[in-house]
């Protein structure tokens, strides 16, 4: 009987969990040229923000609307930043000043004043249905 208790709790859990994941579909658009990459990060923690996201991904760089899509994310509020790789070295490049050369935007198309947005300015809210963010390269 225990052994059947356990089951039914375990199956209910693994239940309730998938039904609260839910798909993020990221537009990221302004790509000017099929340079390089689209690099997209997905933070859920303002202590992690622009240093370690929780997912990553990249797809290749085409004129116009990119998209990817991050499955199975637990619903709630994430940031996200992204950048377009365009000499494909894995790193967002700056000048001497630190202001960034390639193209890059934030969830809610947020923008710090000096420097970048902070993880609250560019809060997002997934919702357990899942949802859409579209985010306009600079």
């Amino acid at each position: 009987m225990k052994q059947m208790f356990r089951f039914v709790m375990a199956v209910a859990l693994a239940s309730a969990s998938l039904a609260q994941a839910a798909d993020l579909t990221v537009e990221v658009a302004g790509v000017k040229n099929a340079k390089g990459k689209v690099m997209v990060a997905v933070f859920n923690r303002a202590e992690d923000f622009l240093d370690k996201p929780v997912q990553a991904a990249a797809v290749d760089a085409q004129p116009g609307t990119v998209r990817l899509v991050f499955a199975g994310l637990p619903a709630g509020d994430y940031a996200l930043s992204v950048f377009q790789d365009e000499n494909r070295n894995g790193a967002l490049d700056t000048n001497p000043a630190g202001m960034p050369i390639e193209p890059y935007g934030f969830s809610n198309d947020a923008a710090g004043n000096d420097g970048p947005p902070s993880f609250q300015q560019a809060l997002a809210h997934l919702p357990a249905a899942g949802g859409k963010v579209t985010i306009h390269l600079r």
